[in-house]
């Protein structure tokens, strides 16, 4: 075999190694996608009790799967906060943002979607929608407060609930911490080699959904997210409708807004109007 034979034969190898490896990355990130948006962990740390916190704790259905709740009481006069948590949170890892929301005197629904934390099932898109409107019911049936009372706050992957909730029940007011624009458009910026938007199954499609809302909203995120990139929340913010607002944080995607303090109270207290 001449030099020039086997100089082919490598050629031909390292391109079809590519492609195997091409294929291979873009069949697993279409078969699992799930497990790669959704990370459940289960159990809880800790209660409210714990933190010297009056509150209640709710077990709620939906689709036949029993989820858990915290429902924490505020001042009277003050709105009812719905928090949609995000991919990788349960309640019990939220003790900075009830504090943060208690100091504002906030009344508090907070729960776990299917497969985190107590609450039973398997967490999908479908799952977690179904999952935020049996929790506005238990808030607004059970708890018996107006849902023009409620805000609904999500954060991160929450914000695609919150947004949905929205379009179907408008609340008082809108907010999202750390939010992106749709699941598809986060994996394009990730993988921009990769035809990520035409494997997508997994969409929280917020940017379609914010134009259609019309009640305030507030944007919040991050500008040193390195996760959900800043420049996703300022996209999110110039298609949403007036009175409109955001507001800028600094620190990890996770934890600015709670690791904020006084400045992230007093933003949402400008935002509240209170």
């Amino acid at each position: 075999m001449t030099f020039r034979s086997k100089a082919g034969l490598s050629v031909i190898t390292l391109l079809l190694v590519g492609l195997i490896g091409y294929v291979g990355m873009a069949g697993y990130l279409y078969f699992f996608q799930s497990s790669m948006v959704f990370h459940p962990k289960k159990g809880l740390d800790a209660t409210p009790e714990q933190w010297g916190m009056v509150y209640e704790n709710a077990e709620f259905v939906s689709e036949g799967y029993r989820l858990n709740g915290w429902w924490i009481p505020g001042d009277t006069n003050r709105p009812v906060l719905l928090f949609l948590h995000g991919n990788a949170s349960v309640l019990s890892g939220l003790r900075p943002h009830i504090e943060l929301f208690r100091r504002l005197g906030l009344g508090l629904f907070l729960f776990d979607y299917r497969g985190y934390g107590l609450s039973e099932g398997h967490p999908t898109e479908e799952g977690v929608y179904a999952d935020s409107l049996a929790a506005w019911e238990y808030v607004t049936k059970k708890q018996k407060i107006h849902e023009k009372r409620l805000i609904y706050y999500g954060q991160s992957l929450g914000g695609g609930a919150a947004t949905w909730l929205a379009t179907r029940h408008p609340p008082q007011a809108l907010i999202v911490e750390g939010t992106f624009t749709s699941i598809p458009d986060v994996g394009a910026g990730r993988y921009p080699y990769l035809p990520i938007r035409l494997m997508s199954r997994i969409f929280f499609d917020n940017l379609t959904r914010i134009k259609t809302i019309h009640v305030p909203v507030l944007i919040i995120h991050s500008l040193d997210d390195v996760v959900i990139p800043v420049q996703q929340g300022r996209i999110l913010h110039a298609a949403a409708n007036e009175p409109k607002f955001f507001l800028e944080t600094h620190g990890p995607h996770k934890t600015s807004f709670s690791d904020g303090g006084s400045a992230s109270v007093d933003g949402l207290r400008r935002f509240l109007g209170f």
